[in-house]
């Protein structure tokens, strides 16, 4: 079983799309998949939409759950969504995101075929407003979260189980799971092949000077909470600047 999270509030302009690319992977025929969703309580239609397609998972043999409550944040969700997962392998889909139609039937042949995998990483399509841009996982000789890739990564659960859970305290806690997953000698696999489809302007992208100038802090301490060097100061402030400059309301 692959098990899909989606972390929800007030998505009701995008939550169809998400749903309906999960719904509509192809290649399953020895594939189970869960799609937990986790709403933060929401004050629009999110959840009756996803409600509305209750009959459909379930004609479709996948299993639904969903949980609305109030949350601490977006990590938190994810945290609650993980803790609920039967699948083996888990992936975290954002509701503004979706996924490319053969994304489950992709995951699953990397895990086949590289048994000792714990975390498998593919590329995104990043939509920023103007155009679509490949984003492709990378290793290299400096760890950046520009090579990094969360809405493409698919995680064994023992693996999460071992790691431990997201943090909620920066924007950044996603990157810093990764970190923390390399500390411990995890085995990431990176594929070519791109899985999700990325759509800027969520809580990571959302542009301000002040709000860079946090990013820069944020992604700086987990760097170093991580064991790296101030240098890093230094990536994090590109990073957050060139975002800053570029990216499109």
């Amino acid at each position: 079983m692959i098990s899909i999270i989606t972390a929800c509030y007030n998505s009701g302009a995008t939550i169809k799309r998400t749903i309906e690319s999960v719904l509509n992977q192809n290649g399953l025929s020895d594939i189970q998949i869960e799609h937990i969703f986790i709403d933060g309580a929401s004050k629009d239609d999110t959840v009756s939409l996803i409600e509305g397609y209750r009959a459909v998972y379930e004609q479709k043999g996948m299993r639904m759950i969903v949980i609305s409550e109030k949350d601490e944040g977006i990590y938190d969700a994810m945290n609650k969504g993980i803790s609920l997962s039967a699948g083996e392998i888990i992936g975290i889909l954002n509701s503004d995101d979706w996924y490319e139609p053969n994304t489950v039937s992709v995951v699953q042949k990397a895990f086949n075929n590289n048994m000792k995998a714990d975390i498998i990483m593919g590329a995104i399509y990043l939509h920023n407003g103007k155009q679509t841009i490949i984003k492709r996982a990378k290793k290299s000789w400096i760890i950046t979260s520009r090579h990094f890739n969360h809405p493409a990564m698919f995680v064994r659960s023992d693996c999460y189980q071992n790691v431990g859970t997201y943090e909620n305290s920066s924007i950044s806690g996603d990157f810093d799971w990764y970190l923390r997953a390399m500390r411990k000698g995890k085995n990431v696999i990176l594929i070519p092949n791109i899985l999700t489809h990325f759509s800027v302007g969520g809580a990571s992208t959302k542009k301000s000077f002040p709000g860079a100038i946090k990013k820069i802090g944020d992604r700086y301490k987990v760097y170093r909470k991580n064991g790296y060097s101030c240098l890093y100061y230094f990536e994090c402030a590109f990073q957050e600047l060139a975002k800053y400059c570029l990216i499109r309301e």
